[in-house]
């Protein structure tokens, strides 16, 4: 893959591109240090309302924003349709919102994460493939931000001996970059990692 200039792209987001979801949406978030009081006042307050059922802090530097199990509604509720688009019902019974209204979710997650990394800098940003929802069409954000892991390594190796959101979004981003075959040229230290459980990415 060609290698972006670092400055191409603010911070590495791994999952960048449109997504898919199926019943619920997930976003992580490492900021490269804690957030004031007052940045975490607005970090908190701009969270695209969709992502607003679960906000969890862990370490002062992890964040997760999360949907409850029954995303497309509340994507239903807050976005606009576009043109002749509608919601349907699938044959699974679940409500499934207009393209349009994914697209604004996408679009709304963009923006937050850019705000917020304007009030304290995102070290690196996360969000698993749903492969229930059809998946991610990855940008070259995505792309760009794989070319990032050999200097985020020491952090997410650390991050993985522990438990919760900071190690979810730890083995996500390594087996994200062992599928795209980042890890075997990280030397002997990336050879353990490889033996992780995986996890959805």
């Amino acid at each position: 893959m060609p290698d972006l200039e670092p400055s191409a792209f603010p911070f590495p987001f791994f999952g960048a591109g449109e997504a898919g979801y199926y019943m619920w949406a997930e976003v992580h978030v490492r900021f490269a240090r804690e957030p004031s009081s007052s940045q975490r006042e607005v970090i908190v307050g701009t969270v695209p309302i969709p992502l607003r059922r679960a906000v969890d802090w862990c370490e002062g530097r992890q964040l997760t924003v999360a949907s409850g199990l029954f995303l497309h509604g509340a994507v239903a509720r807050t976005y606009p349709v576009a043109g002749q688009e509608c919601d349907r019902i699938g044959d699974d019974g679940w409500l499934h919102a207009a393209p349009s209204r994914i697209a604004a979710l996408n679009a709304d997650i963009k923006a937050w994460l850019a705000l917020i990394h304007g009030q304290c800098p995102v070290l690196a940003a996360y969000r698993a493939q749903d492969p229930d929802g059809g998946g991610t069409r990855l940008s070259p954000w995505h792309d760009w931000s794989l070319t990032r892991v050999p200097g985020l390594l020491p952090e997410l190796e650390r991050l993985l001996e522990q438990t919760g959101h900071a190690a979810t979004m730890a083995r996500g981003v390594m087996a994200m970059a062992r599928r795209a075959g980042i890890l075997p040229g990280l030397g002997a230290v990336a050879t353990d990692v490889i033996s992780w459980a995986d996890g959805p990415a």
